[in-house]
């Protein structure tokens, strides 16, 4: 194992230490937005600029790379998302944060397209699994770190955005003098999503909807946890076993995948994270943290799941000359949803209360379960040998399409 993640250590530093700083902003400007007293429509409206950003970085990342290069793309856009991450400690203004989170999650978005195919390139058909694993480890290791990096300053001053921008600028050291060479990018079919949608309606929609409702909980949670009087520790605290929560979940809900059709799976899923939605409220009434935490924990990892569940659905349907393509439009999908979340869920917070993102929540996943259940009447299941593998995604670099070792 240490023989076959040698040569990619430099990628893999660079991978570290860029979502450490991404996952520190993640948390950083909600809640900094909320010291400012900004409106929570406002803040969702923000949130969901990072969305369109990665939405067009996705779309325009192999064309850059094409370009420019792996190193050059890697280093111009950690750079732009550094000046980004600074500029936002300069002027205080709804507008220019949302403007900045859009150019960030576009860089981001052409951050990890390039260090997806440098690592898809150094493995093998063999390995790429074992480098997928250890990829998701360190991004998930990375996140959590992120979020209790909070506490190293006062969210209300500059010392974050600073510490923030000088993760990504060091970002960029490892990759840039490492030996490897960036792997030759071929073009593949296209699948529209009309095409795609009449092979699996389930999967399109399902993936819709784990954009809204992952995106919702994740960037929401920040405000959701200030609204409630939390400190910056506790706020870091609930974050991190959120994202701990995205990671963990997939393990059992992935041997369940692999064993039993996959609606069944997302049937019993969405059971369990109206249950657990519906009981945040109430603990949050009766003051007790820790299990309420518990219950975010569950439903984060429940909506992470939906996604690779998603694609799964999706491609046991499909052509095996078709799955990167595939793949790439249900990325598309799920960042549409991702645009809607944040800003749907901040207007009924604003309406009725912070409680009101698991209302919300919940009312999403009971649309979604009523669909899951419409197509498990119209069409029988799949049998589960002609079944494809269930692969875990990560919590922030869902697109890495060359690492999955179904392509």
């Amino acid at each position: 194992m240490l023989v076959m993640l040698k040569p990619l250590s430099s990628l893999l530093i660079s991978s570290f230490i860029l979502t450490l700083g991404l996952g520190l902003v993640s948390i950083l400007l909600p809640v900094r937005m909320g010291i400012e007293a900004m409106s929570i429509d406002t803040i969702g409206l923000v949130l969901s600029m990072y969305a369109v950003g990665m939405l067009f970085g996705g779309l325009y990342s192999k064309a850059l790379i094409i370009r420019a290069g792996h190193i050059r793309v890697f280093s111009t856009s950690a750079s732009l998302a550094c000046i980004c991450v600074l500029a936002s400690a300069l002027y205080n203004e709804a507008w220019f944060w949302g403007l900045l989170r859009g150019v960030m999650g576009f860089c981001v978005a052409c951050t990890f397209a390039t260090i997806d195919g440098w690592l898809s390139g150094a493995s093998s058909k063999e390995t790429r699994g074992r480098v997928l694993a250890c990829s998701q480890t360190v991004v998930l290791v990375a996140q959590f770190s992120g979020q209790l990096m909070l506490n190293l300053a006062n969210p209300a001053g500059e010392s974050l955005f600073i510490l923030a921008g000088i993760l990504f600028c060091l970002a960029i050291i490892p990759l840039s003098v490492s030996r490897s060479e960036g792997p030759r990018l071929d073009g593949v079919g296209s699948v529209s999503l009309q095409i795609l949608f009449r092979f699996s309606p389930l999967g399109v929609v399902s993936c819709f909807f784990a954009g809204v409702l992952f995106s919702s909980l994740l960037n929401m949670l920040p405000v959701f946890a200030g609204g409630l009087g939390l400190d910056s520790f506790s706020i870091s605290l609930v974050m991190s076993f959120a994202v701990f929560g995205a990671f963990v979940m997939q393990l059992p809900v992935g041997f369940l995948a692999d064993r039993f059709d996959r609606r069944t799976v997302i049937f019993w899923l969405l059971v369990l994270t109206i249950i657990a939605s519906a009981m945040v409220p109430f603990l949050v009434a009766a003051d007790n943290l820790w299990v309420m935490m518990f219950a975010v924990a569950i439903v984060t990892g429940a909506f992470a799941c939906l996604y690779p569940l998603s694609v799964s659905e999706t491609l046991d349907r499909v052509r095996s000359k078709d799955i990167a393509s595939v793949m790439g439009r249900l990325i598309t999908v799920f960042a549409l949803g991702s645009i809607v979340g944040p800003y749907s869920s901040s207007l009924m917070m604003k309406i009725l209360g912070y409680n009101a993102l698991f209302g919300f929540l919940a009312i999403f996943e009971t649309l979604l379960l009523a669909f899951v259940i419409y197509r498990m009447r119209v069409r029988e299941a799949l049998p589960v040998e002609l079944q494809d593998s269930f692969v875990m995604q990560g919590v922030v670099a869902s697109t890495m399409i060359g690492l999955d070792p179904r392509i």
